[in-house]
């Protein structure tokens, strides 16, 4: 954030990103061919490391109004026309957390950084065309109609969504309400990629191979490789415990495990001052064929990036524990005195 409040974590899943629906449709029909996404080229040439390197350290941030998927009303309109009639809609459109409704809610705007960067584009997905997640394979569908059946039962804190934990957000990152700032650090065969909330990915880029296929981790194992001045990032070896989306931050539907992920990030400079990045996922177990996004990063020159003190006095974790107890006995003695 711009001098950054610190964000101290309640239930930090309870804020549901404006960029991803959980509605995600099966597969009904055999998917088309598809060809290897290639984000557009940039004619920008960034200045140099001292050692060669295409230069992009800085902090950067990528507050966004667009949603991940196109909304029904602007199906078959991949761009805003102007710059108008994008700042049209998203006058009506913005988020706003002061009305919460019912419900204790979440952060309110006083939290929510909302310095949201330009993007014509009416869905973050690119690719497919229609900007919606592709189908679910059946099996997929089915795994996920398990997963969410059981992802409120709160037996144990492992029950509980990455992000409640303080663990981790997602690998692609989707756009979040708050602590956004993401710091890019370079050094001769490194990369280090430093998001403000919870994640700090450091990223060789000297040709090795990936780790072995037993090891898994939240964010992946991730190499790098420039592509002229693209940086481009694979990522894979995640772990299906991170399975869990729907919230700030995160750029997978809830009830897909990450296990067979294959990420293939790219970051295209195409000035100074922004970053057109770009993330495909592969996993032909889950979708019928692989999708990208776009989400535009600019320069913050303004940002302060602080300590992201997640679990600085987080009790929200054992009270929702205690609350499920208190109403499996509640359950328990309604269903006696029934007998």
């Amino acid at each position: 954030m711009k001098y950054t409040r610190l964000a101290v974590a309640g239930l930090a899943a309870a804020v549901t990103v404006i960029g991803v629906s959980p509605l995600v449709s099966p597969a009904t029909a055999q998917a088309p061919a598809v060809t290897t996404f290639t984000p557009p080229a940039s004619t920008y040439t960034p200045p140099r490391t001292p050692w060669g390197d295409p230069d992009l350290m800085g902090v950067w941030d990528y507050q966004t109004v667009i949603r991940m998927q196109r909304p029904m009303d602007l199906a078959g309109k991949a761009r805003f026309a102007s710059d108008a009639e994008y700042l049209a809609w998203a006058k009506v459109n913005a988020p706003n957390r002061d009305s919460m409704g019912a419900g204790v809610g979440a952060y309110n705007e006083f939290w929510n950084e909302r310095n949201f960067v330009k993007n014509l584009n009416t869905s973050l997905i690119v690719d497919p065309p229609d900007g919606r997640y592709p189908p679910l394979t059946p099996q997929a569908e089915q795994r996920r109609k398990e997963i969410l059946s059981k992802a409120r039962e709160y037996a144990s804190w492992e029950d509980y969504h990455a992000l409640e934990r303080c663990l981790a957000t997602h690998t692609p990152n989707g756009p979040q309400a708050y602590n956004s700032g993401t710091y890019i650090m370079q050094s001769p065969g490194w990369i280090m990629i430093v998001r403000e909330r919870l994640d700090t990915r450091i990223i060789p880029l000297d040709g090795r191979p990936h780790i072995g296929s037993n090891i898994r981790q939240w964010n992946g194992d991730s190499v790098g490789r420039w592509e002229g001045s693209m940086l481009v990032v694979e990522t894979t070896n995640f772990t299906d415990k991170q399975r869990m989306g729907g919230a700030s931050g995160t750029s997978v539907p809830a009830g897909i495990p990450f296990g067979n992920f294959k990420v293939t990030e790219y970051f295209v400079p195409v000035s100074a001052e922004r970053i057109e990045y770009y993330a495909t996922v592969e996993d032909p177990t889950t979708w019928t064929r692989p999708w990208t996004f776009n989400l535009p990063w600019e320069r913050d020159r303004d940002y302060r990036i602080l300590e992201y003190a997640c679990h600085e006095g987080n009790i929200a974790l054992g009270n929702s524990m205690r609350g499920e107890r208190v109403l499996e006995a509640e359950a328990a003695k309604k269903g006696e005195a029934g007998k």
